[in-house]
């Protein structure tokens, strides 16, 4: 998260306390972010100012005109910070609008393990408890809990910031004494000690001494390391006890699951001035040996036992022993989920095939978005996927039947029972029997539609 006065009074407690018990984890390519397990929780419309309406799942507008829900703050149990438009400070609300903590804080970060960091208007930091009251003393910064330890910062003057970390009671239980450090993921944390990183354990214990130029957090007992910070062929894969399982020779190593890495570089046969220059890569498993053959230019996740391949141009499917098991003759695909993957041969038309390659829903979906740019149908949420057709998008079932027809200048796939799509006035959003949540027909620039778009049934009619 984004430094002295006494400390202040309580947090304004506004109605009761939910139950905030959920866990987070360290995200994946941050430091000090966490992924709470939700993402957007409410319906919220955006003007071209940015001045935001939010809005709960019956349509009814909460919060007051300008009030904005921030991103990566919701808990699973209906909780998310949002910035007030009067004051300008944030505070934290329920998914039916009500304020659980007053607006008052310059930042409020999500709540994990029953804490919430939050800056004060004093710019001190501290941990607020599920009613809202301080817990501990207040820090010139704090990130939030992960694995029952929150990372808390001292400014000690000049260029000077040690940090530490504390328990839910705000104890300090690893002295604020290190350099830089970052969040607990599976029992270690890395810190910096004398310009290298290490590891320590939930007491503080150094564990893995201080040798690296970078250090990420450990997943599925692994964790990708650098020898050197110029980001060349450095990068190396430790277990918990620092030893190196893949040694530091490669640009690129990534997580494709807990059990599988894919370790790389950039093709050295590329000359362009890309942004991203195609990698070569392989996989590999948690103790480093070659599963893959072959080399590949991007290895996607593992998804029900199988992860996507692609080779120049030329993508398919890979099981977790390296075979090849849906042929490379497409020249994209997208993860499965729900049992379908989408596929493209020629990069406009897409379609969607099973777990044993059979295309069920022929290539007929269209990828081109409001601006001519291409986007890949899917993925299938509870049934149903977003898709396109004649510069317009709407949502199949399982069947190929647009079951919301395509009348919108781009949809997305649904997320917490809403799913955004794109109207002359902006983003808003539907619930999944095609019902407007924040919106009305006329600001839907609808086509006239024939009985079979794009040779597809619909299963329901539109408006």
């Amino acid at each position: 998260m984004r430094l002295m006065f006494a400390i202040t009074a309580a947090a304004i407690l506004i109605s009761a306390t939910p139950s905030l018990a959920q866990t987070c984890r360290a995200m994946d390519g941050s430091y000090v972010g966490v992924d709470t397990g939700v993402t957007d929780i409410i319906p919220q419309r955006c003007d071209e100012s940015r001045k935001c309406q939010m809005f709960a799942m019956d349509g009814r507008p909460i919060g007051e005109p300008g009030d904005t829900f921030m991103p990566r703050t919701a808990s699973p149990d209906g909780v998310f910070a949002v910035t007030a438009k009067r004051s300008g400070l944030q505070g934290y609300m329920t998914s039916d609008g009500a304020w659980k903590v007053a607006a008052q804080f310059k930042q409020a970060g999500p709540y994990c393990e029953m804490r919430a960091a939050v800056q004060r208007v004093d710019s001190l930091w501290v941990y607020l408890d599920p009613q809202g009251q301080e817990v501990g003393s207040p820090w010139d910064a704090a990130e939030a809990f992960t694995e029952g330890r929150g990372l808390v910062t001292s400014y000690k003057g000049g260029h000077t910031f040690l940090h530490g970390y504390i328990d839910t009671s705000g104890k300090v239980v690893v002295p604020v004494t290190f350099a830089g450090a970052r969040l607990f993921s599976e029992g270690l944390a890395a810190v910096l000690v004398d310009g290298k990183w290490g590891y320590i354990d939930r007491d503080g214990k150094m564990v893995i001494p201080p040798r690296f130029a970078e250090a990420d957090p450990f997943r599925g007992g692994r964790a990708v390391v650098r020898t050197s910070a110029d980001y060349g062929k450095n990068a190396g894969l430790i277990d918990r006890s620092g030893k190196f399982v893949v040694e530091p020779k490669y640009e690129q190593i990534s997580s494709v699951s807990e059990s599988f890495w894919s370790i790389g570089g950039i093709d050295p046969a590329y000359h362009g001035d890309s942004e991203e220059p195609p990698l070569l890569v392989r996989l590999v498993d948690a103790e480093g040996r070659p599963i893959s053959k072959r080399i590949y230019n991007s290895i996607g996740a593992v998804v029900d036992g199988l992860m996507s391949v692609c080779l120049n141009s030329r993508c398919g499917f890979m099981d977790t022993s390296g075979k090849i098991v849906i042929a490379m003759k497409y020249k994209s695909v997208e993860d499965f989920q729900e049992g379908l993957a989408a596929v493209t041969s020629d990069g406009d038309h897409y379609g969607f095939i099973d777990r044993t390659g059979k295309l069920v829903l022929s290539e007929r979906y269209e990828s081109l978005g409001p601006h001519k740019e291409h986007f890949g149908p899917g993925p299938f949420v509870n049934g149903l996927a977003p898709a396109g057709c004649k510069g317009h998008w709407g949502f199949i079932d399982k069947n190929g039947s647009w079951a919301i027809p395509p009348i919108y200048a781009l949809a997305q796939s649904f997320d917490n029972g809403f799913a955004p799509v794109e109207i002359k006035t902006g983003t808003a959003h539907l619930r999944p029997d095609g019902s407007a949540i924040d919106f009305t027909p006329a600001e839907v620039d609808a086509p006239t539609l024939p009985a079979r778009p794009c040779g597809v049934p619909l299963a329901r009619a539109a408006g």
